[in-house]
């Protein structure tokens, strides 16, 4: 999975994303660990590797990471900001 195209225009701010949706205009804010997360959708990833890179990252479970990244994986689908076709 990646992030779509180039309607999706963002700026790293310190250890935040800042993200604006050129389609909605809507704008959007990730703090430190979900900027992590859209930097590697950045280049395309797997939710099981998003899973690994919080773990290491932060040193959380498997769990915790799972449904942090679950949760921030639908929020994507519902703004509808994620490539999923392989």
């Amino acid at each position: 999975m990646k992030l779509k195209g180039p309607e999706l225009v963002w700026v790293e701010v310190q250890d935040e994303v800042v993200i604006l949706d050129t389609r909605t205009s809507r704008y959007l804010s990730l703090n430190e660990s979900a900027a992590k997360l859209w930097a590697a959708l950045g280049t395309g990833t797997s939710q099981e590797d998003m899973v690994s890179l919080l773990q290491e990252r932060y040193g959380i479970d498997a769990e915790t990471a799972s449904r942090d990244v679950a949760n921030f994986v639908e929020a994507l689908r519902e703004q509808d900001m994620l490539d999923e076709q392989q």
